[in-house]
């Protein structure tokens, strides 16, 4: 369950900007404010999170794809186009 929970955080944090950034200022006010009620396992697990993206200048959007495999999420932009 827990992948499940932060895996859902990771996307909705590739997914809208501005939620990522209330996440790095202020995690546990943007969790509840976006309907995320976690354990203390999770919010240790969005810490660590946190830290990688703090890290070296890399991009943050390729920092997020790369977590967001870690918990088996594709990004819905790289979703081929099924709708044809």
């Amino acid at each position: 369950m827990r992948n499940e929970m932060v895996g859902a955080v990771v996307r909705r944090a590739i997914e809208h900007p501005e939620f990522r950034n209330e996440l790095m200022e202020n995690p546990e006010q943007a969790l509840s404010e976006h309907g995320f009620s976690l354990e203390q396992e999770d919010l240790r697990e969005i810490e660590g999170v946190r830290r990688e993206l703090r890290g070296d200048g890399d991009d943050v959007e390729q920092k997020l794809i790369a977590i967001a495999e870690r918990y088996g999420i594709e990004p819905e932009g790289d979703r081929p186009n099924t709708r044809d």
